[in-house]
């Protein structure tokens, strides 16, 4: 991993053009392309997974996603021409394990996941998939083009999370019998990203906390129906295994947040034996709790300690703004996307409305709280100076 001063990129106005916040959910190019910011940025994302990731790490990872991207494309573009082996394992399967035709099955965007609904199609069932309406617009389409190719019979039903009655919908699937399809690392809801991060859930990964849904295990727990457990993944000699873990069931008495937990502990229990055949990375950025509104989830002061450290800034506000200096520590940023960086650290947070250009008084100047008070007013002091020495990125000195 290269040294903060090493893996820095230039300051805005430069030829850099990272842009972060553009980036979520597109697709990576050939990292022999990558800037520096892309890998702090990337390298950033792969340490919530594994905290001790270095920049090799991630280019070994992105170099095996890479060829199971390829591999896929392969596999899925010979279902167009005829070539329909890869549908073999999905159908035995199910024959296997006739009793996840009813009740909610859980997956994840793991290996050739957009064949999930198929072998239920192929036994002449109509499966119910849940889908946010943003993952709706790419994945519809796509599928049900496929769907009509292969010659089904029957048809995918789509709910959309947030539509109207998408409650009762699932509820009335449920109870007649049909198999309800999850992709429980989509993680939105019908409110977005920004809705999971300011009132999710709050779950820990092995490098970071992430805000997750509890609407699904809400629903689980109302119906008390069976809820199966299913991934995909290629094996080491592009073989695809379908694999199902134990069938669970919750009820009433049983509480959403546990629930939750045992659903998503599952989850990334999989990605992380697989990180390059995982699909969906975005989620750990966009669900990223210190991405929320709150403070208190961001803030890098222990807790115990927040009120009393808040006390003292106040005080120096008042009491002494023309001797106590703002004593900028580490290498910042804004980016693009409203993203403040913490480039020696690698840690991002949202700008809360902080420019790039409000930083450069203090990259050239230790300013004392008067001065800065003078040049931003105090309302920015009071808010931005103090986000920052909670985020561990300043600190007040004579």
């Amino acid at each position: 991993m290269p040294s903060p001063d090493e893996s820095r990129p230039p300051r805005s106005g430069s030829s850099r053009r990272s842009e972060p916040g553009r980036r979520a959910g597109q697709p990576v190019g050939e990292h022999k392309q990558w800037s520096e910011a892309d890998l702090i940025w990337e390298l950033w994302n792969l340490r919530a997974l594994q905290p001790d990731a270095c920049r090799e790490d991630l280019l070994e990872i992105k170099r095996r996603q890479e060829l199971v991207l390829a591999r896929e494309r392969e596999a899925l573009a010979g279902l167009w021409t005829g070539d329909q082996d890869i549908l073999a394992p999905g159908h035995g399967f199910l024959d296997r394990n006739p009793e996840l035709k009813s009740g909610v099955t859980v997956s994840m965007h793991l290996g050739p996941y957009q064949l999930l609904a198929e072998p239920y199609l192929a036994a002449g069932l109509e499966p119910v998939i849940l889908l946010n309406s943003r993952a709706m617009k790419s994945f519809q389409p796509a599928t049900e083009a496929l769907v009509k190719h292969l010659g089904h019979r029957t048809r995918i039903q789509w709910v959309p999370v947030g539509g109207r009655g998408f409650v009762r919908a699932l509820v009335r699937a449920v109870r007649s019998g049909r198999p309800v399809l999850v992709y429980l690392d989509g993680n939105s809801g019908d409110k977005g990203m920004e809705e999971t991060r300011n009132r999710g859930l709050k779950y820990s990964l092995p490098g970071r906390d992430i805000r997750v849904r509890t609407g699904l295990a809400k629903l689980v727990c109302r119906l008390g129906c069976p809820v199966h457990r299913v991934s995909l993944h290629w094996t080491d000699d592009w073989d695809l295994v379908w694999r199902r873990d134990p069938t669970l069931t919750w009820g009433r008495d049983d509480h959403p947040d546990l629930v939750t937990r045992v659903l998503f502990d599952w989850c990334f229990g999989r990605i992380m034996a697989r990180p390059e055949q995982w699909q969906y990375w975005a989620m750990l950025r966009e669900s990223s709790s210190c991405f929320s509104n709150t403070l208190g989830d961001e803030s890098r002061v222990p807790e115990g300690l927040r009120s009393d450290f808040q006390r003292s800034f106040a005080m120096c506000m008042e009491r002494s703004p023309q001797t106590v200096r703002l004593i900028l520590e580490k290498a910042v940023e804004v980016w693009p996307g409203d993203v403040l960086a913490d480039l020696s650290e690698d840690r991002f947070y949202p700008a809360a409305g902080l420019n790039d250009k409000d930083l450069e008084p203090l990259r050239r100047h230790h300013m004392t709280l008067a001065e800065l008070t003078s040049y931003h007013g105090e309302s920015w002091v009071r808010f931005h100076g103090l986000r920052l020495c909670l985020l561990g990125m300043a600190r007040l000195g004579g």
